[in-house]
């Protein structure tokens, strides 16, 4: 199978990214490039999720085996040379496109000719991809933002599901920590110590912390407070529900508390945010 897709060029000129042409290769085991440097103007991002292949690493130089699961990030007018095995052909999706998005990935590309990833959350780039597809058969210009935005949804899905390919590990530790947040998310009202947090990622304490402030960018504590103050400003805009009422709901202890919390957090009181926000008319 062979899906290609030729976009025409934007009517619009200031998207922050938009792709040249996209597509899709399943057991085609012809599916093999060499460019030199400067041919393609363009990005080149392949996603692999069946079967195997090789890209050369360098002009030339090295060649590497690429898996299901693996991936390549070309930057614009570098030498590109890569294949499908033969006899075990890729299903792979691929996106050549523009974009001035300074993501770590794109710099990486650019510094050093290429970058080779491992990425999960395959079935979220799967959706991603088909309505790209959707949208280009056939095209209407009615449809350029939404193409821009998925090319950016799956560029930044991206940069939090996928490490350099021998990263693997680093990968598995990420998404766990990951699945550990949206738990804690869910379940923001209940008592969480730092052990308790660290036991649904099967991590100790001391390596909980520092992984979860890796990858979510602040400590759990600080992750939990950020969760019950979100809860509660869902509640102060749409219940009727009294500000120690909202607290208790929330997983805070004291209502004096979580006015102070809340203040710092928001810049307002909870009565306020509620005023400014909520149904004041039928709310006290």
């Amino acid at each position: 199978m062979r899906k290609h897709y030729i976009v025409p060029n934007p009517a619009f000129s200031q998207y922050v990214c938009y792709p040249d042409l996209f597509g899709r290769y399943n057991a085609f085991p012809q599916h093999a490039e060499r460019r030199e440097q400067g041919q393609l103007k363009h990005y080149n991002l392949h996603l692999i999720f069946e079967g195997s292949g090789y890209v050369m690493n360098g002009g030339g130089g090295e060649r590497l085996a690429l898996r299901a699961g693996d991936g390549f990030l070309f930057p614009k007018h570098a030498f590109q040379q890569y294949g499908s095995s033969p006899d075990d052909p890729w299903d792979v999706r691929w996106i050549h496109f523009e974009t001035n998005i300074p993501l770590p990935m794109l710099r990486e590309a650019d510094d050093s000719g290429g970058w080779l990833f491992t990425f999960s959350n395959r079935e979220r780039f799967e959706e991603l991809t088909e309505e790209m597809y959707a949208l280009c058969s056939p095209f209407e210009t009615s449809n350029e933002p939404r193409l821009s935005a998925l090319l950016y949804e799956i560029l930044v899905e991206l940069v939090q599901h996928s490490v350099r390919l021998e990263g693997s590990s680093a990968l598995e530790k990420q998404n766990a920590i990951r699945a550990a947040a949206d738990q804690i998310r869910h379940r923001c009202k209940e008592p969480w110590s730092l052990e308790r947090m660290a036991e649904l990622a099967g991590y100790s304490s001391y390596h909980f912390l520092r992984l979860f402030q890796q990858v979510m960018g602040k400590t759990p504590n600080h992750y939990v407070t950020e969760c019950r103050i979100d809860a509660a400003k869902l509640l102060l805009a749409t219940t009727a529900l009294s500000v120690t009422e909202v607290a208790a709901q929330c997983g805070f202890a004291q209502a004096s508390y979580f006015i102070r919390v809340f203040r710092s957090s928001e810049g307002v009181s909870p009565k306020m945010y509620r005023t400014i926000y909520g149904q004041s008319a039928a709310l006290h």
